[in-house]
């Protein structure tokens, strides 16, 4: 009788849990809807055919995403969904991304509670992952749904692993399934089977007195998975990749890690410099203080590796586990530093401090204030998230923020001058932003085409080829996809200027280096290289 009663005690306990979970993500981020499509939501979303009509369903899952070597068909398919039911209403996308965030936060919630001995603590770790505002970037940029559909069918995959081996399931068919559903998300999904394998492997209260080989075929189902991704991937992509991803150095990109890693800690423990545009190599005492600040930690987590924490531990493993993919030992094609990145890796973040709440209750002397403590705390983060909120509104508020943020940032600067041209209209503010980015950085491709573009449209042809060759002459080179529009606008002022030979090979350059991005203007620039070589011919 006892015993059922506490079972009915415990499910009373864990459904209130849940729901709670699920008002604070959903209260916290409830501002967001009001917000609209920024940054490469237009280019990927809004302004993309493929996320139309659902005959394209095909194409969207054997085919690679917008930029080359991403394939996340499932990511894609979401949003051909979405616009199904919701058309282009950007307050319904949001929506969808804060329910699958709040889902998160459950299952973590659910995780947590199998490691952890005390239901608070397990609360504590899912109600910060649900409002620290670290994850604002993830949740808020709806273009970074692959990651959060990532995490929850990790998350989703895991919880049914630790199902299925408490019912000493010996094929976890469900928890592989749910894992290939995060591979089809996005390619850091993968790195649950390395989690699962770890935990497999290691003495656990799931494997005590298992076999060798019952370990092995238990994790038959998840390699199928992998087979039958790459299988897909491979179609889609007509090769692994697709595309060259080669980076450098490796051992140049890894060296990143040291400034890496600690703004990413201090992004954990001190949420206050939010912003897209953060430096990877920012040095300085800020840097040296956040490593110090990750000395102390890895000594205390040591501390509680002696002890044999478990919960501590895994959380430990899930870091470093998750940390791999976005540590530049393969070469990503966007930023190397970036807040929604965190989001996976900062899961084992959470299950920690779910494992210091718990100790710290342990602690007599401690055990009063750890909870108005956890309460305050979680406050502050709330607060914060729904402040960070306001700033993805537009394209306008998310760069000014960065500009506030870090007024000595010539690419906040930059895109802060775009935004005011292209949301306000005012083209003289655009200005002064841009020659503030030039300032601070006069090797700045983007801002010298754009001061080329303002020279254009005020009539001064020759300052504006200037720009467009400073321009073409920054790094990382002329064949830069992204300066494919210096080429587009120097085919139409050599034109202008009767110089029909030097036009031609500017568009030409266009066509041969244009970017999705710029797609629109490619009908335009094959007519008018057309033209020229027509008339090229002739005077030949």
């Amino acid at each position: 009788m006892n015993t059922s009663v506490n079972v009915r005690i415990s499910q009373k306990r864990t459904l209130l849990s849940v729901l709670v979970i699920l008002l604070v993500a959903g209260g916290i981020y409830a501002n967001s809807l009001s917000n609209g499509f920024v940054l490469d939501d237009e280019l990927i979303i809004a302004g993309n055919p493929a996320t139309r009509h659902l005959s394209g369903i095909g194409d969207v899952l054997f085919s690679p995403d917008v930029i080359k070597p991403y394939y996340r068909p499932l990511n894609r398919a979401s949003y051909l969904i979405d616009y199904q039911l919701f058309g282009l209403n950007p307050a319904w996308f949001h929506a969808i991304n804060i329910i699958i965030h709040a889902l998160s936060a459950v299952l973590l919630y659910l995780v947590a509670s199998r490691l952890l001995a005390d239901n608070y603590a397990a609360l504590f770790a899912a109600l910060l992952f649900a409002v620290h505002p670290a994850n604002s970037e993830a949740i808020n940029f709806i273009s970074a749904r692959n990651t959060l559909l990532a995490g929850c069918f990790s998350l989703a995959s895991l919880l049914a692993f630790m199902k299925a081996r408490e019912k000493g399931v010996r094929l976890p068919f469900l928890s592989a399934f749910l894992f290939f559903l995060g591979l089809l998300s996005k390619e850091t999904a993968f790195m649950l089977l390395v989690v699962i394998a770890v935990y497999t492997f290691s003495p656990s209260p799931w494997f005590v007195g298992k076999k060798l080989r019952d370990r092995l075929i238990s994790l038959v189902p998840y390699l199928a998975a992998v087979v039958v991704y790459f299988a897909m991937r491979f179609y889609s992509l007509q090769g692994m990749f697709g595309t060259d991803i080669t980076g450098g150095n490796l051992f140049s990109r890894l060296a990143m890690n040291y400034h890496i890693i600690p703004q990413y800690i201090g992004l954990l423990l001190f949420p206050i410099d939010l912003t897209i545009f953060h430096t990877a190599l920012k040095g300085g005492f800020a840097t040296h203080l956040a490593i110090w600040i990750a000395l102390f930690i890895a000594v205390w987590l040591w501390l509680v590796a002696r002890r044999r924490n478990q919960a501590a531990l895994f959380g430990l493993v899930w870091c470093v586990v998750n940390y791999a993919p976005i540590s530049n030992i393969v070469p990503i094609p966007s930023e190397a530093f970036t807040e929604r990145f965190l989001y996976m890796p900062a899961i084992g973040f959470f299950i920690i401090a779910g494992a210091c709440f718990e100790r710290l209750q342990a602690e007599g002397s401690l055990k009063k204030a750890v909870k108005p403590v956890a309460v305050l705390l979680l406050l502050l983060c709330a607060a914060m998230a729904f402040q960070r909120n306001r700033d993805w509104m537009n394209d306008y508020t998310l760069f000014a923020s960065g500009v506030k943020n870090d007024p000595a940032s010539a690419e906040a600067r930059f895109n802060l001058g775009t935004a005011l041209l292209q949301d306000k209209n005012d083209s003289e503010a655009a200005r002064r932003e841009w020659e503030a980015a030039l300032s601070l950085d006069p090797r700045h491709a983007d801002a010298l085409m754009q001061m080329g573009t303002y020279a254009a449209m005020t009539g001064d042809l020759r300052k504006a080829e200037q720009f467009y060759l400073s321009a073409l002459a920054a790094p990382p080179g002329r064949s830069d996809p992204d300066k494919c529009m210096a080429h587009f606008n120097l085919g139409k002022i050599y034109e202008k200027q009767r110089r029909p030979q030097e036009a031609l090979q500017q568009y030409e350059l266009f066509l041969n280096y244009v970017s999705l991005r710029y797609n629109e203007y490619t009908p335009v620039a094959a007519q008018r290289a057309a033209h020229l070589r027509i008339g090229v011919t002739k005077n030949k």
